[in-house]
């Protein structure tokens, strides 16, 4: 039974049109191939639309992988497909949410937060905690909270407060 599930979860994101962090950045999911997800344990909650992946969880696609102690999927509970049922694969995700720590890699590319969401309807990423980075190639940029907006490719880093901006270091290419 936990084996089918784990199927059923990972059929469910493929199903839909997942873009993690679809951006020019290269960091994210798409719906367009397979996906796989472990975690210590996995639960569907039914009654309240949810699917929870807990204890080092992580996700890969291709040579992308996020790493997390929790991934909770929300599900639409109203709508076209109301009284879909989760563990049948009917139900279409509204939102993700990662915490406990985020860990997005991608080839050379690294992003870092404390909690990240995605929401399906507006395409939105959002990376933030306490210290956000994003780093290629030993250029690295760091904030407070990481938006992607997936549709249009904009990314929008913030500092921390008033007093704290944005920082990004650049590293020069070595032209040899």
């Amino acid at each position: 039974m936990k084996l089918g599930l784990k199927y059923v979860a990972t059929w469910m994101l493929l199903g839909t049109s997942v873009a993690w962090a679809q951006s020019s950045s290269g960091l994210g999911l798409t719906a367009d191939k397979p996906v796989q997800i472990n975690g210590d344990t996995f639960e569907i909650l039914e009654d309240q639309a949810l699917a929870i992946f807990t204890g080092s969880v992580v996700v890969v696609q291709d040579d992308t992988v996020l790493r997390t102690s929790k991934l909770t999927i929300h599900y639409e509970q109203n709508g076209e497909n109301s009284g879909a049922s989760i563990s049948s694969g009917g139900a279409d995700i509204e939102r993700l949410v990662a915490t406990g720590g985020v860990n997005i890699q991608s080839g050379l590319q690294t992003a870092t937060g404390d909690v990240g969401t995605y929401d399906m309807k507006s395409e939105i990423m959002v990376l933030s905690g306490e210290r956000v980075t994003l780093s290629e190639d030993g250029t690295v940029a760091t904030g407070c909270k990481l938006t992607v907006t997936t549709a249009d490719n904009r990314a929008k880093l913030e500092g921390c407060s008033s007093s704290s901006r944005p920082t990004v270091l650049i590293q020069p290419r070595n032209s040899n």
